[in-house]
């Protein structure tokens, strides 16, 4: 593809979003199209997707987070018949411990523990959640948080966690009540920060993988002898990844309702990516090549043309100088003989004239 102009506005037809999102997928021919488009029109469809993407994944979330909810929210009714929470300490089942581990369960591991406790007992708690992948500590004075998103175990006291509420104290049927009845805005709220937080992620995830098409599309147009702007390779880049995006929404909803994981789907993700942009890269490439046959040829028959019309335009002056040599031959022959007349009619003065007796 050779280097083009900033004109690109007058080159590329608007069209819809879904309508480009099939022509990513399917039409390879496109991707030159694609190429030419201004950053402004990548980044439009880049937000477009992502935030499709997320709101797949945040409702996915939220759904996972309902059925662990109502599950932990029914073993909570059925295993704690004691509650109470006041002035910053928390009892439960009068301080007997439970503990429960369920990787089905969005909270993971959950202790509960409202005995007192030494430091070194806190301790080994706070190392036994560390290795999971979610996990909750419910003590005396405070919870420790284990989540995968972050890395650290973070502590709260309950006196810190519920001011912000007004809340200073709490017993089991005021807990239940509270979820029951505010149930819809708990899903709702969880959605709003599942949203803002993974788009962000995602956004930035998926803008270094466009990246890194970006820079493999322009080495490829280099190696196989082609003149491409990066920023074209990089918007062919946002578009060869429409596809993986799309099969990760469906793997996300799949593995959302029956849990079936595939081992390597990440690799798979990256492969059809990397598929996309060098396939698209080399059917430009010979297009161009197709193209630059196709005006060779044009030239050539042009060429042929222009010598055959100067060909004839020669042969034409040629006859016709030669009609006029002719013409100009036959009028001297003309004026020839009218001299000869003139001269026949005209005798000499002293000339004797014929049959004369004289």
């Amino acid at each position: 593809m050779p280097e083009t102009s900033n004109n690109e506005d007058n080159i590329i037809k608007k069209e819809g979003f879904f309508k480009t999102v099939l022509k990513s997928i399917k039409n390879f021919e496109k991707y030159e199209d694609f190429g030419l488009e201004g950053m402004g029109k990548t980044a439009s469809y880049l937000l477009k997707i992502v935030a499709i993407f997320t709101l797949v994944v945040a409702i996915m979330t939220v759904y996972k987070f309902s059925n662990s909810f109502n599950s932990a929210l029914g073993y909570f009714d059925e295993n704690v018949k004691s509650l109470k929470y006041a002035d910053g300490i928390l009892k439960i089942n009068n301080d007997e411990k439970l503990e429960v581990s369920s990787q089905n369960n969005i909270t993971g591991k959950i202790i509960i523990d409202t005995s007192d406790l030494t430091e070194e007992q806190i301790n080994e708690y706070r190392d036994n959640i560390k290795n999971e992948a979610n996990g909750i500590v419910l003590l005396k004075e405070k919870l420790i948080l284990k989540n995968e998103m972050l890395s650290a175990v973070s502590e709260t006291t309950y006196k810190d966690l519920l001011v912000q509420y007004n809340i200073t104290s709490l017993d089991k049927q005021e807990i239940l009540n509270y979820f029951n009845n505010n149930i819809i805005q708990i899903y709702a709220s969880v959605f709003i920060t599942i949203y803002m937080y993974m788009f962000a992620v995602y956004i930035a995830s998926i803008l270094v993988d466009a990246l890194v098409l970006g820079v493999l599309g322009y080495l490829t147009a280099r190696i196989t002898g082609m003149k491409i702007r990066f920023s074209a390779a990089f918007s062919m880049g946002v578009h060869a990844l429409t596809l993986p995006i799309i099969l990760n929404m469906l793997y996300i909803i799949i593995n959302g309702f029956t849990g079936c994981t595939i081992k390597y789907f990440q690799f798979m993700y990256t492969a059809i990516s990397y598929i996309y942009i060098i396939t698209a890269i080399l059917i430009i490439r010979s297009d161009y090549i197709k193209r630059q046959v196709e005006v060779e040829k044009i030239k050539s028959e042009q060429q042929r043309i222009r010598e055959e019309q100067e060909a004839n335009k020669q042969k034409e002056d040629d006859e016709e100088a030669e009609n006029q040599e002719k013409k100009e031959k036959e009028k001297q022959k003309e004026k020839e003989k009218k001299e000869e007349r003139k001269k026949e009619k005209s005798p000499d003065i002293g000339d004797k004239p014929e049959e004369s007796n004289v």
